[in-house]
């Protein structure tokens, strides 16, 4: 589960390179594909706005994969009502978990998935607190608490900013699994690496895995994570993944620096880092 078009080959490029070279059927499944006419647009969102470019951006990435995908259509924070009045409302969560948009759909969608033998689905941590990314950290772990041994068909990657050590610290699972400032990926490409840092002050609001616990859905969890080790060649097809998205890596810092924080994010935490979830409650019916 992919929230946005390049998150899945951001986070598990890499991942989803290997699946591919051992023979595993993968499919990328984008959650928010879809946005207002460009037209109506201003420059500082265009680069978000213009899903034809994204999409052509994403059909090249899963050709570099060599992997099939899957769009559903949902429309992000960033587009939905009530506009946005600065960067504030895209990392804010609400107080209730039904309160986040279109959750209960996205859910449905995954429990789908889930139905399929033999199926692993992974879905973003939520690093970072973007709302979208919150939303389907969320939905997978309901989705999870719906289904029987739901947890043991289910993993989470972790977000791009990730690479953030202080987004990192700041979340209630990823902050477990802490590493040395000194070892933050953001020092490869620093102007880069300390706007991703400042991205931290933005949170507001309960993680999904709180969201969930709150609701009642699933008890207190116990979190463990792997590091998966990359080769250099699966290394090289999810960077080449990731340069085909151009439109969001000019945004996100440009892509030598993205590719150096990546690059120095696997030689530091041994590749990309896979969470498991085993909740204390067992598994209900939705």
């Amino acid at each position: 589960m992919s929230p946005h078009f390049d998150d899945a080959a951001l986070a598990v490029g890499g991942l989803i390179a290997e699946g591919v070279r051992s023979g595993i059927p993968v499919e990328v499944v984008t959650v928010y594909t879809d946005g207002p006419p460009v037209s109506v647009e201003g420059k500082r969102r265009r680069a978000f706005a213009d899903y034809a470019v994204r999409r052509a951006e994403d059909d090249r990435a899963l050709l570099a994969w060599g992997v099939s995908g899957r769009r559903l259509g949902f429309r992000e924070r960033l587009f939905r009502e009530p506009p946005p009045r600065g960067p504030l409302p895209l990392f804010r969560s609400p107080a209730l978990l039904e309160d986040l948009s279109c959750v209960a759909e996205i859910e449905q969608v995954i429990i789908e998935l889930l139905t399929r033998p033999g199926s692993l689905v992974f879905a973003p941590l939520g690093i970072g607190h973007h709302i979208d990314h919150v939303t389907v950290a969320a939905a997978a772990m309901c989705a999870a608490a719906a289904v029987a041994d739901g947890d043991e068909h289910v993993a989470y990657y972790e977000d791009f900013n990730a690479l953030s050590e202080c987004c990192r610290r700041r979340h209630p699972v990823a902050r477990n699994a802490r590493f040395g400032w000194r070892e933050a990926p953001g020092w490869a490409r620093p102007g880069s690496g300390i706007t991703l840092e400042a991205m931290s002050l933005l949170v507001r609001g309960p993680a999904a895995d709180e969201l969930v616990e709150r609701s009642g859905r699933t008890g207190a969890a116990r979190w463990r994570a792997v590091a998966v080790a990359l080769t250099k060649e699966v290394e090289d097809i999810k960077i080449d993944a990731v340069r085909q998205y151009r439109s969001q890596t000019a945004v996100l810092g440009g892509e030598r620096a993205i590719v150096s924080m990546i690059r120095r994010s696997h030689r530091r935490r041994g590749g990309e880092l896979i969470w498991r979830r085993n909740s204390s409650v067992g598994q209900r019916t939705s």
